[in-house]
């Protein structure tokens, strides 16, 4: 074996201890970055919106390689084009709509209306979503096919120098999909307007996209894939609202992920700390929990230490505006008191732009020392 192999072998069995919550010689750190990526390198933000996928894995690997020894990372590449597949919205792209050197956005409005609902139900998840992305996000097949024909080579890439992409590929449940391609104004009102209606498309769609889950899995052979969650915490919802239309469809997702030997990454955005006892009815030991800093992950600790592993939490604002001395007494924190076991290290969802390369690196070190 190479070097490289010896270190991805280490690397990938320290992580698989992390989940499934046994004692090892230390945390592992698997952060994620992109926009940080282009700024610490002094390249334009629209790397990762007009270029390819191995310009995009090449400035990944270089600015966070260059900043310490990480077990893994959590995507293989990224184009900012692959947003339009989660959200089904426009994006604004950096060197396009937006000068070069701004970050991306995305454009919300309300591209799908409410007869789309008998659209899905009457012809199926996959003629819908076929002719969304074709007639109303301007052909973005177009454009993200090449960025999914060189993922398994963005993955190769990550492995060549001993780090294990762990979560290349995000997917979610029919809630962030109407919710994204309706807005989220109008998709909430349907829920209280026409609530039968939304969980009949959903449950059409659910099928579907729980297979295509299964083949990506298996086609990519997988070790981890993101279950993604970014308007689906119940602080924007009634519990009544929640346990209809978010929690049965994750729980649908993430045990057919399990059932494939892969582990769920639970990439959840804004605040699940109220949520946190349902997932002990996901699979024990075999899933993580990821926030992005607005949950409390010291609660969910108490909640889920026994259960679930968990990653993060290092807060975007503390890597932007903290000293390096402050990011490791947080990280520290983290370690002894979420770790050692089940636990992961990494930053609160993105490591943001504006982030201090400092305040990386000691992130990084903080499970070295």
């Amino acid at each position: 074996m190479t070097q490289a192999s010896d270190l991805y072998a280490q690397r990938l069995q320290r992580i698989q201890r992390a989940v499934a919550l046994e004692k090892q010689d230390r945390v592992p750190v698997v952060p994620l970055a992109d926009s940080f990526c282009a700024k610490y390198l002094g390249e334009t933000l629209s790397v990762f919106c007009t270029g390819t996928a191995e310009a995009a894995t090449n400035a990944q690997i270089k600015a966070i390689t260059s900043l310490g020894e990480i077990d893994g990372f959590q995507h293989a590449t990224f184009n900012a084009n692959l947003l339009s597949t989660l959200w089904l919205s426009k994006v604004k792209m950096s060197g396009v709509e937006l000068p070069e050197d701004n970050l991306w956005q995305v454009e919300e409005t309300e591209l799908m209306k409410t007869e789309d609902y008998d659209v899905i139900i009457r012809d199926g998840w996959q003629k819908f979503i076929d002719d969304f992305w074709m007639y109303r996000l301007d052909n973005l097949g177009a454009r993200v096919g090449p960025i999914f024909a060189a993922l398994p080579a963005a993955i190769q890439a990550w492995k060549d120098i001993g780090i294990v992409p762990f979560s290349p590929v995000i997917v979610t449940i029919p809630y962030e999909y109407f919710c994204g391609a309706r807005s989220m104004r109008e998709f909430i009102k349907d829920l209280f307007r026409r609530p039968d209606k939304v969980q009949e498309a959903m449950d059409v769609a659910i099928p579907v996209l729980i297979e295509q889950t299964r083949q990506i899995c298996r086609g990519f052979k997988l070790h981890g894939i993101w279950v993604g969650g970014w308007r689906a915490a119940s602080e924007f919802l009634s519990r009544p609202l929640w346990e209809r239309f978010v929690f049965p469809y994750y729980k649908q997702m993430i045990e057919a992920v399990v059932a494939e030997g892969v582990v769920p990454v639970l990439h959840w955005d804004s605040n699940w700390t109220r949520d946190l006892e349902y997932l002990l009815q996901f699979p024990k030991a075999k899933c993580v929990f990821s926030p992005d800093g607005a949950t409390d992950i010291f609660k969910a600790k108490e909640v889920l230490g026994d259960h679930m592993c968990i990653m993060g939490d290092v807060p975007s604002e503390m890597l932007a505006l903290a000293t390096p001395e402050k990011v490791t007494e947080y990280c520290k924190r983290l370690i002894s008191e979420i770790g050692p076991t089940g636990f992961i290290l990494a930053q609160g969802c993105d490591i943001p732009p504006n982030a201090k390369p400092e305040n990386v690196r000691a992130l990084i070190a903080s499970v070295h020392n």
